[in-house]
């Protein structure tokens, strides 16, 4: 894994981030280039897609249960939330 992939992930796993923009902000980099560390750390297993939350929260929400309908279009983000996987808190999580 490359330098700025290890650097991401250890920003995530600090909890000193709360949103993309804090992040491209702390590591000077653009949206582009988020999502293409995003997806490598997705693809050597330290984030995975967890979309869990809006497909158990879908009844309660004020889109009204419409999300799965054929016309709705969620937006990218909720398309594809990622959560840390323990591998990533095993391999780069803070040791006591």
């Amino acid at each position: 894994m490359e330098n700025k992939e290890i650097i991401l992930l250890k920003l995530l796993l600090s909890g000193e981030v709360f949103s993309e923009d804090e992040i491209m902000e702390n590591m000077n980099i653009e949206t582009e280039e988020l999502e293409n560390l995003f997806d490598i750390l997705e693809d050597e297993g330290y984030l995975e897609v967890d979309n869990g939350y809006f497909e158990k929260t879908c009844d309660n929400c004020s889109k009204g249960g419409n999300c799965t309908s054929p016309t709705y279009q969620p937006s990218d983000k909720v398309k594809k939330i990622r959560v840390i996987t323990w591998k990533a808190i095993e391999e780069y999580g803070q040791q006591p």
